[in-house]
């Protein structure tokens, strides 16, 4: 036998030699060095909503189409998709149509109207004193009845053109009140605070009165409108508690049935809706999956940055008598910013959850 071979035969025995060693399944045996500024939480169970997950989708309560007033041309377009706006806040802005000339046009006419109630005004005042003369005349005998009730028609008729063209006044100052209300139709802001759920026009559509416009989601929480089967009809109660998965953002949030529709024959389902017991920030059209709490099943899970990936291998470091030991462990769906664990783990561990990407198996912790 060559000098190789006793060597390698021999590399081989220490190999097995190590093996052999009583190690237990999912942990490996490592020296380290002290680690401080770790964070720790108990494992705890929980309980997963059972059941099917059926299809929902996210949406406002209260979704309003914002339409035009006036005929014109979309100039300017102030808000995209998602943004959220105030009450009184611009939207956009229609140009090119007739409301400012006819602004224009009526704020003349009511100047021309106080212009002639100004002069009727002087004209009464005339008439008034030309009248208190000749009644002077008259009762000394100076002028004629037929004079002086000469004077008394043209005050009677004085005063009816004041009247007249005060009414002339209060016309046109309608007029300008509705061509001003008109115009400002040009300017579209928002009715309320709330999110733009979408635009229906561009820069340079020419619109009508009644062309939708804007979609306004009003702000508030938000609800999950979803398709069960009709076999689940008469089982679902207004109040009764959902989880709901956006799995977009990796979420999972309480909710409440809030109305419950009837059956669709056509479909063979019915329509419930789900009101979110969060101001969670979403965007209406999200996907979304609910399930029905009830008789879940038990299960472990643990915050997603405790968890350790090393190419194939998924572990985590558990803390036994102050000493960190790297644990490996099967894990199964992920809920939120939580991880199902199935296997190697067991509730009432201690589980580094901050730091785990510097823990090194056997090290020490401290504080």
């Amino acid at each position: 036998m060559t000098r190789l071979n006793l060597i390698a035969m021999a590399v081989s025995l220490l190999f097995l030699s190590a093996c052999g060693s009583d190690i237990e399944p999912g942990r490996t045996e490592q020296a380290g060095e002290p680690i401080k500024g770790l964070v720790f939480v108990p494992v705890a169970g929980s309980t997963l909503a059972g059941g099917t997950a059926y299809v929902g989708t996210v949406e406002s309560p209260d979704r309003g189409v914002l339409s035009a007033r006036i005929d014109g041309r979309i100039s300017r377009i102030l808000v995209t998709d998602g943004d959220r706006v105030v009450a009184g806040q611009p939207l956009l802005t229609i140009d090119d149509n007739l409301a400012g000339d006819r602004l224009k046009e009526a704020e003349a006419a009511l100047a021309e109207a106080k212009g002639a109630a100004a002069a009727a005004e002087a004209r009464r005042q005339l008439a008034e004193k030309n009248h208190a003369r000749f009644q002077q005349l008259f009762t000394k005998e100076a002028v004629t009845a037929q004079e002086f009730d000469r004077t008394i028609a043209e005050l009677e008729m004085t005063r009816q053109g004041l009247a007249g063209a005060k009414a002339s006044v209060r016309r046109a100052e309608a007029a300008v009140a509705g061509a001003r209300t008109a115009n400002d139709y040009s300017q579209v802001t928002a009715p309320y605070a709330g999110m733009v759920a979408g635009r229906m026009v561009q820069v340079g559509s020419t619109v009508l009165p009644g062309t939708p416009l804007l979609a306004l989601d009003r702000a508030g929480r938000l609800r999950v409108r979803a398709e069960l089967p009709e076999a689940l009809a008469g089982q679902i109660a207004v109040g009764a508690a959902v989880l709901i998965e956006i799995p977009a953002l990796e979420k999972e949030l309480p909710g409440a049935v809030s109305e419950v529709s009837a059956a669709d024959p056509n479909s063979r389902s019915f329509q419930v809706k789900i009101e979110l017991a969060t101001d969670e920030p979403l965007s209406t059209g999200l996907f979304a999956r609910v399930r029905l709490v009830g008789a879940g099943q038990a299960t472990l899970l643990v915050p997603s940055v405790a968890i350790v990936t090393r190419g194939q291998l998924t572990a985590v470091y558990v803390v036994e008598n102050n000493l960190l030991r790297y644990r490996l462990v099967k894990t199964g769906q992920t809920i939120g910013d939580r991880v199902e664990i199935l296997s190697g783990l067991v509730e009432g561990e201690t589980l580094v959850v901050e730091g785990a990407q510097r823990a090194t198996n056997g090290g020490r912790v401290e504080d």
